[in-house]
């Protein structure tokens, strides 16, 4: 969940708006039960194949979510939730139970569920509170909320922190905004110099009137084309 979010909500705690808070919660977790857990279900449901491991069986995953308001170290509040895949699924053309389709599970967080997943964030939101979310800066690549301008409540040198969880992990460990946070920061650092380098370019000096009164008259008595 972006940290002008958080913010929001940590400022809301502040300022003794405990029952907005916990409403958000309530709307956060039903939002992860009814959408995330189905975006996981559509995106990263396979099971793999044991004649064929590079190919996944379309399967029904056992899933589970946890919100949680807070990572372990840091003070500010981070909204976040988890989600746990069992390590077997359903084949649906079957019935069997085989072992979940791991690289798929992957793919599908970083490719579909968790983009869809910060869209409908961003919507709730919206509906809550009636902030706008928007690029906080010229190089910016991930939106902030910027009316009002909690944005401005972020120090871009924050810790995001990783929160292992409230279960022990078995297996393969997903952070959904890790591949999407590294692209930004490297697009950050791109567009970073690329202004710098367009406003240390010398600019071309506007033409004199003597230029310019020059060229009207050439166009004016041009010869004719043939």
């Amino acid at each position: 969940m972006s940290l002008s979010l958080s913010a929001l909500l940590d400022g809301m705690a502040t300022a003794g708006l405990d029952q907005d808070v916990a409403g958000w919660g309530t709307a956060y977790t039903q939002l992860v039960q009814e959408r995330l857990l189905r975006r996981v279900q559509e995106a990263c449901g396979y099971a793999a194949d044991p004649a064929n491991p590079d190919v996944g069986l379309p399967a029904r995953l056992e899933l589970a979510a946890v919100v949680e308001a807070a990572v372990p170290g840091i003070d500010a509040a981070r909204w976040h939730c988890h989600v746990y895949v069992g390590s077997t699924a359903c084949v649906l053309a079957t019935g069997e139970r085989l072992p979940v389709y791991a690289s798929q599970i992957e793919q599908g967080v970083f490719g579909l569920a968790h983009s869809f997943h910060n869209a409908d964030v961003r919507e709730l939101a919206e509906r809550a509170f009636g902030v706008t979310w928007g690029d906080p800066g010229p190089t910016a690549t991930i939106e902030e909320i910027v009316d009002p301008p909690w944005h401005e409540h972020v120090d871009p040198s924050a810790v995001r922190g990783v929160c292992t969880g409230p279960w022990e992990v078995q297996g393969v460990r997903v952070i959904a905004d890790e591949r999407s946070l590294r692209l930004a920061a490297q697009q950050e650092v791109f567009l970073r110099a690329e202004l710098e380098r367009r406003a240390n370019e010398p600019q071309p000096s506007p033409p004199s009137l003597m230029e310019r009164y020059a060229e009207l008259l050439g166009d004016a008595v041009s010869p004719p084309s043939r």
